[in-house]
């Protein structure tokens, strides 16, 4: 009997403090690119319970997104899931997710890409909710064509919640991304 693995919505619930991330003002700040594609090594530390890496697979254009989670061992997808305007679609490849988590994730995601981000130091962007602290690192210049950072981190505020370290590997940014 296989145990149920609690990563993905470990993972949610870390995000799920996205929705009150500050907006801003249109001053300065960072903000994520309106298309990009970009593959990136999640690992979830879910404390005593150990860790968890996944390959993503994430494309963004304007308010539309197409990701997929793969196992990285067997590169193998474990989740896809999309959002077109108001129309969504899922799809669960493996055991351990549960209906609705790719778009739970899929609307985190935009939410979280959609925020301004404050600079707290050089190359880092910061944002918090009452729950979590989202911190961007390794931006790249503002004079450079594709900004997007090379680290990402979900840090708990208050208790032992799952801590999300995401480093990207490849990423591309264009006026429009095709879709496939």
């Amino acid at each position: 009997m296989r145990r149920r693995r609690p990563w993905l919505c470990a993972s949610l619930v870390a995000l799920a403090g996205c929705a009150a991330i500050p907006r801003g003002d249109a001053g300065s700040g960072y903000r994520f690119p309106q298309a990009f594609e970009v593959t990136q090594l999640v690992k979830l530390s879910l404390g005593p319970d150990g860790a968890r890496e996944l390959l993503a697979s994430v494309r963004r254009s304007a308010d539309d997104y197409d990701v997929t989670l793969f196992d990285p061992v067997f590169a193998s997808p474990v989740l896809t899931a999309s959002i077109r305007g108001a129309e969504t679609r899922e799809e669960t490849l493996a055991r351990g997710p549960r209906p609705g988590d790719g778009i739970r994730l899929v609307e985190l995601l935009r939410d979280l890409h959609g925020h301004r981000y404050a600079y707290t130091a050089a190359g880092v962007a910061e944002a918090s909710t009452a729950r979590v602290t989202y911190r961007l690192s390794q931006l790249p210049s503002p004079a450079a064509a594709c900004r997007f950072p090379a680290v990402i981190e979900v840090i708990p505020r208050i208790g032992p919640g799952p801590r999300v370290h995401v480093r990207t590997i490849d990423v591309s940014c264009s006026p429009e991304v095709p879709r496939s």
